[in-house]
């Protein structure tokens, strides 16, 4: 296919046995941006109203603070200097399905039981350093149960921040 005037081929994306980093990346933004474009037409085609906000406000100070945790600010930019949580709120509204939106609320519930579990607080209320504790426990549970969900969730904050200006 072309992009900007120029051709991108499987021959091109192979250099002495090693993949062409712009060809893949150039690939994925393809891909996902046409499968958001085409859910996005579908929803709008077929919904006829608005379905309210995505994220209430306490789930989205919530998700801004858990992202931050996830990836701080230090020398490079974090995930709150990337816009994450505004990126995950989009594609929560506009690509994802019913189940997948569901599954990342269930892990925002998770998060903020662990913490009340742990310390008897909410996560906000929490130090960045309780914070942090949290989100190992959280990690390290989700990874030995395989949680689905959870990778979802990780994965939309990866993509968030490796799609963004500040994160490339």
């Amino acid at each position: 296919p072309r992009f900007g005037g120029a051709s991108v081929s499987v021959s091109d994306s192979v250099n002495n046995g090693k993949l062409n980093r712009r060809a893949l990346l150039l690939g994925a933004v393809f891909l996902i941006g046409g499968a958001a474009a085409l859910t996005r037409f579908a929803r709008q085609s077929s919904a006829g109203g608005d379905a309210g906000p995505v994220l209430s406000p306490d789930q989205f100070a919530l998700l801004e603070q858990v992202t931050d945790a996830m990836i701080p600010t230090s020398d490079t930019p974090g995930a709150l200097d990337a816009g994450v949580p505004d990126f995950m709120r989009q594609m929560l509204g506009n690509w994802a399905s019913a189940e997948t939106h569901a599954q990342i609320l269930g892990v925002l519930d998770a998060i903020e039981k662990q913490a009340w579990n742990r310390y008897g607080a909410a996560f906000l209320a929490l130090p960045a350093e309780r914070r942090l504790e949290v989100m190992r426990t959280v990690d390290a549970d989700s990874i030995a149960r395989q949680d689905a969900a959870y990778g979802k969730f990780k994965w939309l904050v990866l993509v968030g921040y490796y799609h963004s200006e500040a994160g490339a």
